[in-house]
Protein backbone atom coordinates (compact mmCIF):
# COMPACT_ATOMS: atom_id res chain seq x y z
CA UNK A 1 0.00 0.00 0.00
CA UNK A 2 2.91 2.21 0.60
CA UNK A 3 4.50 1.79 -2.13
CA UNK A 4 1.10 2.49 -4.05
CA UNK A 5 0.88 5.76 -2.67
CA UNK A 6 4.85 6.72 -3.18
CA UNK A 7 4.11 5.56 -6.99
CA UNK A 8 0.80 7.80 -7.07
CA UNK A 9 2.09 11.01 -5.79
CA UNK A 10 5.12 10.37 -8.04
CA UNK A 11 3.28 10.29 -10.75
CA UNK A 12 1.06 13.31 -9.80
CA UNK A 13 4.93 15.04 -8.92
CA UNK A 14 5.70 14.00 -12.71
CA UNK A 15 2.46 15.29 -14.34
CA UNK A 16 3.11 19.01 -12.35
CA UNK A 17 6.46 18.94 -13.40
CA UNK A 18 5.79 18.48 -17.24
CA UNK A 19 2.90 21.24 -16.98
CA UNK A 20 5.55 23.79 -15.93
CA UNK A 21 8.21 22.35 -18.48
CA UNK A 22 5.43 21.61 -21.52
CA UNK A 23 2.45 23.81 -21.26
CA UNK A 24 3.68 27.03 -18.89
CA UNK A 25 5.28 28.59 -21.42
CA UNK A 26 2.28 28.62 -23.58
CA UNK A 27 0.67 30.35 -20.89
CA UNK A 28 3.14 32.15 -19.13
CA UNK A 29 2.61 35.61 -20.14
CA UNK A 30 1.80 38.17 -17.46
CA UNK A 31 0.45 35.29 -15.58
CA UNK A 32 2.51 34.68 -12.08
CA UNK A 33 0.08 33.15 -10.56
CA UNK A 34 0.10 29.85 -12.57
CA UNK A 35 4.05 29.51 -11.99
CA UNK A 36 3.39 29.61 -8.12
CA UNK A 37 0.64 27.58 -8.43
CA UNK A 38 2.58 24.81 -10.11
CA UNK A 39 5.96 25.71 -8.21
CA UNK A 40 3.92 25.23 -4.91
CA UNK A 41 1.92 21.56 -6.04
CA UNK A 42 5.68 20.12 -7.36
CA UNK A 43 7.04 21.07 -3.25
CA UNK A 44 4.30 19.59 -1.30
CA UNK A 45 4.30 16.55 -4.23
CA UNK A 46 8.05 16.36 -3.59
CA UNK A 47 7.49 16.32 -0.03
CA UNK A 48 5.30 12.77 -0.64
CA UNK A 49 6.71 11.31 -3.56
CA UNK A 50 9.78 9.69 -1.19
CA UNK A 51 9.31 7.81 1.98
CA UNK A 52 11.16 10.30 4.74
CA UNK A 53 11.66 9.42 8.35
CA UNK A 54 9.49 11.47 10.45
CA UNK A 55 11.90 14.12 11.63
CA UNK A 56 13.17 14.83 8.00
CA UNK A 57 9.65 15.00 6.68
CA UNK A 58 8.44 17.42 9.30
CA UNK A 59 11.46 19.72 8.34
CA UNK A 60 10.42 19.33 5.13
CA UNK A 61 7.46 20.67 5.38
CA UNK A 62 8.15 23.70 7.11
CA UNK A 63 10.73 24.73 4.84
CA UNK A 64 7.99 23.91 2.03
CA UNK A 65 5.26 26.31 3.86
CA UNK A 66 7.91 29.07 4.33
CA UNK A 67 8.47 28.63 0.08
CA UNK A 68 4.99 28.57 -0.65
CA UNK A 69 3.71 31.74 1.66
CA UNK A 70 6.84 33.54 0.67
CA UNK A 71 5.56 32.82 -3.16
CA UNK A 72 1.82 33.86 -2.12
CA UNK A 73 3.20 36.80 -0.08
CA UNK A 74 5.53 38.18 -3.67
CA UNK A 75 2.05 37.47 -5.86
CA UNK A 76 0.00 40.13 -3.73
CA UNK A 77 3.11 42.27 -3.04
CA UNK A 78 5.25 42.34 -5.52
CA UNK A 79 8.75 42.50 -4.72
CA UNK A 80 12.28 42.02 -6.17
CA UNK A 81 13.81 40.87 -2.77
CA UNK A 82 11.23 38.74 -1.89
CA UNK A 83 10.89 37.19 -5.71
CA UNK A 84 14.64 36.42 -4.36
CA UNK A 85 14.07 34.78 -1.42
CA UNK A 86 11.60 32.88 -2.88
CA UNK A 87 13.94 31.31 -5.64
CA UNK A 88 16.69 30.93 -3.23
CA UNK A 89 14.33 28.48 -0.42
CA UNK A 90 12.93 26.99 -4.07
CA UNK A 91 16.04 25.67 -4.78
CA UNK A 92 17.66 24.87 -1.20
CA UNK A 93 14.70 22.86 -0.60
CA UNK A 94 14.51 20.69 -4.01
CA UNK A 95 18.28 20.63 -4.40
CA UNK A 96 17.21 18.19 -1.24
CA UNK A 97 14.77 16.24 -2.86
CA UNK A 98 16.79 15.68 -5.51
CA UNK A 99 19.43 14.33 -3.81
CA UNK A 100 17.10 12.29 -1.83
CA UNK A 101 15.25 11.16 -4.67
CA UNK A 102 19.24 9.99 -6.43
CA UNK A 103 19.63 8.34 -2.80
CA UNK A 104 16.56 6.08 -2.56
CA UNK A 105 16.98 4.87 -6.25
CA UNK A 106 20.88 3.86 -5.28
CA UNK A 107 19.59 2.22 -2.21
CA UNK A 108 16.31 0.08 -3.51
CA UNK A 109 17.06 -3.34 -4.35
CA UNK A 110 14.60 -3.73 -7.17
CA UNK A 111 13.39 -1.42 -10.46
CA UNK A 112 10.01 -0.80 -9.81
CA UNK A 113 7.44 1.89 -11.34
CA UNK A 114 8.64 4.64 -8.59
CA UNK A 115 11.94 3.93 -9.22
CA UNK A 116 11.19 4.74 -12.66
CA UNK A 117 9.43 7.41 -12.21
CA UNK A 118 11.40 8.75 -9.60
CA UNK A 119 14.19 8.93 -11.80
CA UNK A 120 12.48 10.41 -14.41
CA UNK A 121 11.49 13.18 -12.10
CA UNK A 122 14.87 13.88 -10.48
CA UNK A 123 16.21 14.64 -14.48
CA UNK A 124 13.28 17.18 -14.54
CA UNK A 125 13.66 18.67 -11.29
CA UNK A 126 17.33 19.52 -12.00
CA UNK A 127 16.09 21.33 -15.04
CA UNK A 128 13.46 23.08 -13.08
CA UNK A 129 16.18 23.74 -10.41
CA UNK A 130 18.26 25.25 -13.14
CA UNK A 131 16.23 27.88 -14.45
CA UNK A 132 15.69 29.09 -10.77
CA UNK A 133 19.33 29.26 -10.32
CA UNK A 134 19.63 30.77 -13.64
CA UNK A 135 16.66 33.46 -12.24
CA UNK A 136 18.48 33.96 -9.18
CA UNK A 137 21.57 34.82 -10.89
CA UNK A 138 20.02 37.57 -13.29
CA UNK A 139 18.25 39.12 -9.85
CA UNK A 140 21.57 38.96 -8.28
CA UNK A 141 22.94 41.14 -11.26
CA UNK A 142 20.51 43.83 -10.62
CA UNK A 143 19.84 44.28 -6.91
CA UNK A 144 22.37 43.03 -5.25
CA UNK A 145 26.04 43.75 -7.40
CA UNK A 146 23.31 46.74 -8.58
CA UNK A 147 24.65 46.26 -12.47
CA UNK A 148 22.39 47.68 -15.13
CA UNK A 149 23.61 44.49 -17.73
CA UNK A 150 21.70 41.37 -17.23
CA UNK A 151 23.39 38.02 -16.26
CA UNK A 152 21.72 36.75 -19.42
CA UNK A 153 21.23 37.97 -22.68
CA UNK A 154 17.63 36.78 -24.49
CA UNK A 155 17.91 37.08 -27.67
CA UNK A 156 14.95 39.28 -29.30
CA UNK A 157 13.15 42.10 -28.11
CA UNK A 158 10.11 40.13 -26.12
CA UNK A 159 10.40 41.02 -22.38
CA UNK A 160 11.78 38.00 -20.77
CA UNK A 161 9.87 35.79 -18.05
CA UNK A 162 10.56 32.42 -15.92
CA UNK A 163 9.69 30.61 -19.43
CA UNK A 164 13.03 31.80 -20.55
CA UNK A 165 15.04 30.33 -17.92
CA UNK A 166 13.02 27.52 -18.01
CA UNK A 167 13.85 26.99 -21.57
CA UNK A 168 17.37 28.05 -21.49
CA UNK A 169 18.17 25.65 -18.64
CA UNK A 170 16.78 22.56 -20.14
CA UNK A 171 18.52 23.80 -23.66
CA UNK A 172 21.80 23.48 -21.39
CA UNK A 173 20.66 20.45 -19.25
CA UNK A 174 19.98 18.38 -22.83
CA UNK A 175 22.97 19.43 -24.25
CA UNK A 176 21.44 20.70 -27.06
CA UNK A 177 23.02 24.39 -27.21
CA UNK A 178 21.04 26.71 -29.71
CA UNK A 179 22.85 29.87 -28.70
CA UNK A 180 19.65 32.06 -29.14
CA UNK A 181 20.37 32.82 -25.20
CA UNK A 182 23.52 33.12 -23.67
CA UNK A 183 24.95 33.60 -20.25
CA UNK A 184 26.56 37.16 -19.85
CA UNK A 185 28.01 37.39 -16.21
CA UNK A 186 30.58 35.47 -14.56
CA UNK A 187 27.95 34.15 -12.08
CA UNK A 188 25.72 33.18 -14.94
CA UNK A 189 28.16 31.42 -17.04
CA UNK A 190 28.86 28.99 -13.73
CA UNK A 191 25.51 28.53 -13.54
CA UNK A 192 24.73 27.39 -16.94
CA UNK A 193 28.55 24.62 -16.24
CA UNK A 194 26.56 23.71 -13.11
CA UNK A 195 23.27 22.39 -14.72
CA UNK A 196 25.38 20.86 -18.19
CA UNK A 197 27.90 18.82 -15.81
CA UNK A 198 24.47 18.40 -13.44
CA UNK A 199 22.40 16.86 -16.45
CA UNK A 200 25.30 14.98 -17.66
CA UNK A 201 26.68 13.14 -14.19
CA UNK A 202 22.96 12.19 -13.25
CA UNK A 203 22.00 10.96 -16.34
CA UNK A 204 25.67 8.62 -16.28
CA UNK A 205 25.29 7.74 -12.20
CA UNK A 206 21.21 6.68 -12.92
CA UNK A 207 21.98 4.79 -15.81
CA UNK A 208 25.10 2.77 -14.42
CA UNK A 209 22.93 2.17 -11.27
CA UNK A 210 19.98 0.80 -13.06
CA UNK A 211 21.40 -1.60 -15.11
CA UNK A 212 23.12 -2.61 -12.09
CA UNK A 213 20.58 -3.67 -10.33
CA UNK A 214 18.56 -5.30 -13.59
CA UNK A 215 21.58 -7.59 -13.89
CA UNK A 216 21.87 -8.32 -9.64
CA UNK A 217 18.03 -9.30 -10.36
CA UNK A 218 19.14 -11.26 -13.67
CA UNK A 219 21.24 -12.95 -11.85
CA UNK A 220 20.38 -13.92 -8.42
CA UNK A 221 19.29 -17.50 -8.37
CA UNK A 222 15.48 -18.43 -8.25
Amino acid sequence: MKQEKLARNNIILLICLLILILFFPVLSVHRTLIKDLILSAIIIFGILSLDFEEKTRWILTASGIITIALSGVNHFIPNQILDLLFFISFFCFNVFIALAMILYVARSRDITLTIIINSINGYLLIGVLGSVLLATADLLQKYVYHLDTGAINFAGSTAKGFHDYLYFSFVTLTTLGYGDITPISSIAKSATLLIALSGQLYLTILVAMLVGKFLNKKNEPE
